[in-house]
């Protein structure tokens, strides 16, 4: 049983670590395009690699999320989960084809942010949601769960 809990902890730091680095990357991409114009034409901005790397991390925190849910039962979870991607992927395909520092479009890069944010805010009450009903089952614990 702790391995099985270790895997599921370390998946969902996989997933928190993804998730946050998808929205630091979108809040810091419009002030280096714009202090470093050159930016916009390298793989950093590359919306392909930006799309498959918002579906890996979408896919992740909800496998993570519909996992841990049959454990500790707060599916409210896999709600959030859900939200974050929604607004991760539909801000990412609604944004510019082609990003220049002359045509930032901000509603993409703050839905973008804010989804991303939202996934890495769901991994991490996965997390602690999972140690809660851990340490609950095994000893009868009068902590309270989110």
């Amino acid at each position: 049983m702790v391995n099985k809990f270790n895997s599921l902890i370390t998946w969902d730091r996989l997933g928190f670590t993804a998730s946050s680095l998808c929205a630091v990357h979108c809040i810091s991409l419009p002030i280096l395009i714009m202090a470093m114009p050159f930016i916009a034409g390298t793989w950093l901005v590359d919306r392909e690699l930006e799309f498959w790397f918002a579906g890996i991390s979408v896919c992740l925190a909800l496998a993570c999320a519909i996992r841990a849910c049959k454990s500790h039962g707060k599916y409210w979870l896999i709600g959030l989960v859900l939200m974050g991607g929604a607004l991760l992927l539909g801000s990412h395909a609604a944004a510019p084809p082609i990003c220049c520092s002359e045509d930032l479009s901000w509603p993409h890069f703050i839905g973008t942010a804010t989804g991303g944010s939202i996934l890495a805010t769901s991994h991490f009450f996965n997390i602690r949601l999972k140690k809660l009903s851990d340490c609950c089952s095994e000893i009868g614990c009068s902590k309270k769960a989110l």
